[in-house]
């Protein structure tokens, strides 16, 4: 494939992959189907805002288990997209993301955070192998209420 068609590609797979993550995450239902998104050793990094850094598919499963479980609604909306780097087969991208939820317990939620991806091309695709985000405005205090609790950073 020419070198240009391809670049175009792979920066479509990856901002699809990134919507993926951000619908897996909306539907809290399908745990494993967003663990797929990750390659098996993945770093998943929430320290910045106040959260859990875990690694691999086992942390990221106990982690999206919990939240899951504690949230009624998600909503997550990403602008600002773009490819940091491509290099054969690994990549970094960077978008925007404005994330809201409403919890079981009526608590509501809303960040604004930058997401940071570093993807690996796998037999099956791009596959997220770094997640992190960093706080694009300060964490409302509810994000600590409803996913901070002491057992949510076991994982």
């Amino acid at each position: 494939m020419n070198p240009d068609i391809q670049a175009l590609h792979d920066r479509f797979a990856l901002q699809d992959l990134l919507t993926a993550y951000c619908y897996a995450v909306d539907r809290l239902e399908d745990v494993e189907g967003l663990v797929s998104l990750f390659t098996p050793d993945a770093d998943y990094d929430l320290s910045a805002i106040g959260l859990l850094r875990t690694k691999g598919h086992e942390g990221i499963r106990a982690f999206f288990t919990r939240v899951f479980a504690d949230m009624a609604h998600h909503a997550h909306y990403s602008a600002n997209f773009t490819v940091q780097r491509l290099d054969g087969d690994a990549a970094s991208t960077r978008a925007y993301v404005t994330g809201m939820g409403i919890a079981r317990d009526g608590n509501c939620v809303t960040v604004h955070v930058d997401y940071y991806l570093d993807c690996v091309r796998t037999a099956q695709g791009w596959k997220i192998a770094r997640f992190y985000e960093e706080p694009l405005l300060p964490m409302p205090g509810s994000l600590g209420e409803i996913h901070g609790r002491e057992e949510n950073h076991a994982a």
